[in-house]
């Protein structure tokens, strides 16, 4: 277990870049990709890439995230992309979209609808080294969106902890075979 300890301990010092921390400068494509790797990589269990450009490509043409500028990407774009990894690998992409109008409705922009999932993911990973210690869902924050992002992002940290004790697992498995 010192092994999902050492984990535990990096989920809990995990940080996501604030929305007012992204870049200022528009972005292409490569670098987008590269950003959002730099940022979700830390967490990101999965042998595959945290993001592809023909991802990028079917969320633009679904309308999760908007068109570019000429082929140059924002931090608003940054801002989504972020979100929508983490999301996709707990709701479908019909539930992100319309997730993603609420609370960036809800929270007057992206920017504060942004830094309050960071806010909201970072506290569910914390919140794997602490089980027994909190509350999951904060009683000033009872209305049923801001319930929504407390239980997808608790979601996502009890899958990724699941499929690392499963990966702790069946390597020691392997070891002993």
């Amino acid at each position: 277990m010192d092994e999902l300890q050492t984990w535990l301990d990096k989920m809990e010092a995990y940080r996501l870049p604030r929305f007012n921390e992204l870049p200022e400068l528009d972005l292409y494509r490569d670098q987008l990709l590269t950003l959002v790797d730099k940022y979700i990589g830390p967490v990101w269990l999965e042998d595959s890439p945290v993001v592809t450009t023909s991802m990028v490509n079917n969320y633009v043409k679904n309308g999760l995230l908007p068109h570019p500028e000429k082929k140059r990407y924002t931090r608003e774009h940054l801002a989504y992309l972020i979100s929508i990894t983490f999301l996709k690998q707990v709701v479908s992409i019909n539930e992100i979209q319309e997730g993603l109008e609420v609370q960036t409705r809800l929270n007057g922009g992206i920017a504060k609808a942004y830094d309050f999932f960071c806010e909201k993911q970072e506290l569910a990973l914390k919140m794997l080294n602490h089980r027994e210690e909190g509350q999951i869902i904060s009683e000033k924050d009872q209305s049923a969106a801001y319930l929504l992002v407390e239980m997808v992002t608790m979601a996502f940290a009890t899958k990724l902890i699941t499929k690392k004790i499963l990966m702790i697992e069946t390597h020691n498995l392997d070891e002993k075979s």
